[in-house]
């Protein structure tokens, strides 16, 4: 068992820190509790319920009502409510919580890395806890805390965990950046090519599906004919009638589910803008005074130049 090393390191941002969204349920122990010899932590956090002693079960966990659920097992089954943005490094989280902690309370805490589905647990102090987001009624207070104990394996994990994706993410961002640059620098280059692509794939789409309707029809002459030993017109009859029926099915069949997927289109996407809302204040938040003013400073610039120069 290692340290994280908090009480050595005097400045928590020489770790790397990355956002994230992550499964997260933690509960509350004594500082008496978080303070024991790293044994009775291991044992917490790697043996399961049968093989953990029934005196240390009940000496680290508190009364199974005052545990958050999905925090009884590591393999339990975390509700949709758990996934949280998170703050998080090889030295500490910040994350969003329902409930008012306290400066200095011990936490011990699951997170499920949902892009690896692996599960780190931690003792954790929390150095502060404030008001977050005012759009977010659930989970209004945001709790920083710095970790004080974690299994050797689990910090290894957490930290390259922590290094690809911040790789990933610093990729994601430049080539973003590089097709923002490039929107701003030519734009009707960009939405001249954009238009021609876009009217050639619906151009062969339409070709694609000309084709399938002519096959299908030229199947179902030859199949008509040959069963009911028809004549042309015959044939032709039929086959329209066929192919009237299977629009005529399909136009109810899509109708009839039409207002389930506009419902749940609606729902996904005010829950996908209502968390990406979430995240740029909670990123916001994040910030120091300096970083929010050169962020703003960055913008303005950014407008104004293209203003004056791009348009």
């Amino acid at each position: 068992m290692g340290e994280v090393g908090m009480a050595t390191n005097n400045n928590r941002r020489v770790f790397f820190r990355i956002y994230d969204e992550v499964n997260l349920s933690y509960t509350k122990i004594d500082e008496k509790l978080a303070a024991e010899p790293n044994p009775t932590f291991t044992n917490f956090s790697l043996a399961s319920d049968t093989e953990r002693p029934a005196q240390d079960s009940e000496r680290l966990l508190p009364s199974p009502k005052k545990i958050l659920p999905g925090f009884r097992t590591l393999d339990s089954e975390l509700n949709e409510h758990a996934t949280l943005n998170v703050n998080i490094s090889a030295s500490g989280i910040a994350f969003s919580c329902e409930e008012a902690l306290q400066e200095g309370d011990y936490l011990l805490i699951k997170i499920l890395l949902l892009s690896s589905m692996a599960a780190i647990m931690a003792c954790c102090k929390v150095v502060y806890c404030k008001s977050s987001n005012p759009y977010e009624s659930q989970y209004p207070y945001l709790v920083g805390a710095h970790f004080t104990d974690m299994q050797d394996a689990d910090r290894e994990m957490l930290t390259s965990y922590v290094e690809k994706k911040r790789l990933r993410q610093n990729r994601g961002r430049g080539l973003i950046l590089a097709a923002a640059v490039t929107v701003i620098l030519a734009p009707d280059v960009v939405f001249g090519l954009l238009f021609e692509v876009f009217h050639f794939l619906f151009e062969h789409l339409l070709e694609l599906c000309h084709l399938t309707f002519e096959f299908i029809e030229s199947a179902l002459d030859h199949l008509v004919e040959h069963l009911f030993h028809t004549n042309l017109k015959q044939t032709q009859v039929i086959v329209f009638y066929i192919l009237l029926s299977v629009a005529l099915y399909a136009s109810y069949s899509i109708g009839k589910r039409l207002p389930f997927l506009y419902k749940r289109c609606k729902n996904s996407l005010i829950v996908y803008v209502s968390r990406k809302k979430s995240s740029l204040l909670y990123y916001w938040h994040e910030q120091s005074l300096v970083n929010k003013v050169k962020l703003a400073l960055i913008g303005a610039t950014v407008i104004t130049g293209y203003i004056l120069f791009g348009m």
